[in-house]
């Protein structure tokens, strides 16, 4: 596994969505979502979420690119539950404000997953770069 705090936030990410999903399926968020569509989104989340995951946890090294479309597809449904809190207004201000709270975490949660991303990427082309150049070091002498 080569970075267990990038597959941690993916995670804590995944649960996010999870919980921000569950709510916005409520009655209390003024929608009317059947139970089908909100299962039908759960699953797709955690496949989409454990593939990645598993991928990476595999050290399989394009599978944090993968991760990040996941996480921002996912970015993506949470500016849409912003989005449909304000235009909507069945549902009361409180109950609008804890959900845009909510998912403005869960973003912030997956900006802090792409800094860790990041950083990996870094870490390991610079790693790359310092084995390369000690080879022609080495060759070169």
């Amino acid at each position: 596994m080569k970075d267990r705090n990038v597959i941690s936030w993916a995670i804590i990410s995944m649960f996010g969505f999870l919980v921000i999903n569950f709510l916005m399926s409520r009655t209390f968020a003024g929608l009317t979502t059947s139970m089908s569509e909100f299962w039908r989104s759960t699953f797709l989340a955690i496949a989409l979420y454990a593939v990645t995951i598993v991928l990476a946890a595999l050290d399989w090294k394009p599978s944090f690119y993968l991760m990040g479309l996941v996480i921002a597809l996912y970015t993506l449904s949470l500016i849409s539950v912003l989005i449909t809190m304000w235009s909507y207004d069945k549902a009361t201000f409180m109950i609008r404000v804890l959900m845009s709270a909510g998912s403005i975490a869960v973003m912030v949660i997956n900006a802090y997953w792409l800094v860790l991303a990041l950083r990996l990427r870094k870490r390991e082309r610079d790693k790359h770069d310092r084995e390369r150049f000690q080879h022609q070091n080495e060759v070169g002498k």
